[in-house]
């Protein structure tokens, strides 16, 4: 039944187009082959072809006038909507305290961290770490710029999301490319020692742990309980795969490490690992880099 109607309508609405398109105009020389009747008929088609002509032409006609009524219409309404629009936006900005030129001035900040967040998204993993640095310093500097009164313009509501949704992005991206060990820094303030700096939370939030920054930075710490200002700490994350020998130690004491195994013990794992270049589990030497093993 539904088909029936459907195909019903699609007749209704082609017949006049079918019996338009049927009626043809004929040369001098086709009209002089008409019979009699055959010329009455042709000339009743063409005033009737005529009378509709007319009528559509009186439609479009008065249909113009409507149209270019409507439209000067719209045209004043928009532009009533304009001014109410740039009022309420003035408003706005005068609520917040900027100019217009700090607008423009967040547009292009807005557009720079696009495109560094773009370009660090289609990084490889190794080339995304090598950037760790640049990028949480980008991330830091994006969340002040939140804070101010340009980006909270209606202007950036959906760049504010946009790039919300991105930096989400970024530092899961970030997080999947950090590798197993990696060492972060901390430059030391007046009135630090190892110990105090092992024990604030962003550290080891632990002050037993401060051998491991010492260890870490014997190149620059030649003794634990000296450190000085403005020092650039190597701080360890995570648990080597290689270790280098300094003086005085020995494969019990390396593997004792809390950084290593934590556990004496555990030394044989170290000495198999490297019979390449230990020839007796008691002899090793510094400067020597041995492969820890890990599961």
């Amino acid at each position: 039944m539904r088909q029936y109607i459907l195909i019903s309508l699609i007749v209704a609405l082609l017949l006049p187009i079918a019996l338009f398109a049927q009626f043809t105009y004929l040369s001098d020389e086709e009209y002089k082959q008409l019979n009699r009747q055959e010329r009455k008929v042709y000339n009743q088609n063409l005033e009737e072809e005529l009378i509709a002509l007319q009528q559509r032409k009186a439609d479009a006609i008065a249909n113009d006038v409507q149209y270019k009524k409507e439209i000067e219409e719209l045209r004043n309404k928009l532009a009533e909507l304009n001014e109410e629009y740039q009022t309420v936006y003035n408003r706005i900005l005068n609520s917040l305290e900027i100019t217009t030129g700090d607008i423009e001035a967040a547009r292009r900040k807005i557009d720079e961290f696009k495109r560094n967040i773009d370009n660090w998204n289609s990084l490889s993993d190794s080339e995304l770490w090598k950037n760790a640095k640049a990028i949480n310093q980008t991330i830091d500097e994006y969340n002040s710029f939140k804070q101010t009164a340009a980006a909270k313009a209606p202007d950036f509501r959906n760049d504010i999301v946009e790039l919300d949704r991105k930096i989400v992005n970024l530092e899961a991206n970030l997080k999947r490319a950090r590798p197993k060990y990696y060492e972060d820094s901390y430059t030391v303030v007046k009135g630090d020692y190892l110990s105090k700096i092992a024990g604030y939370s962003f550290i080891y939030n632990d002050s037993s742990k401060w051998g491991i920054i010492y260890r870490a930075n014997r190149d620059q710490i030649k003794d634990p309980n000296v450190i000085k200002v403005d020092q650039v700490l190597k701080i360890p994350r995570g648990l080597p795969d290689t270790w280098k020998v300094y003086k005085g130690e020995c494969l019990w004491r390396i593997a004792a490490y809390p950084e290593v195994y934590g556990k004496g013990s555990e030394w044989p794992l170290i000495y198999r690992a490297n019979q390449d270049q230990i020839k007796d589990p008691d002899l090793i030497y510094p400067n020597q880099i041995f492969r820890i093993p890990r599961d």
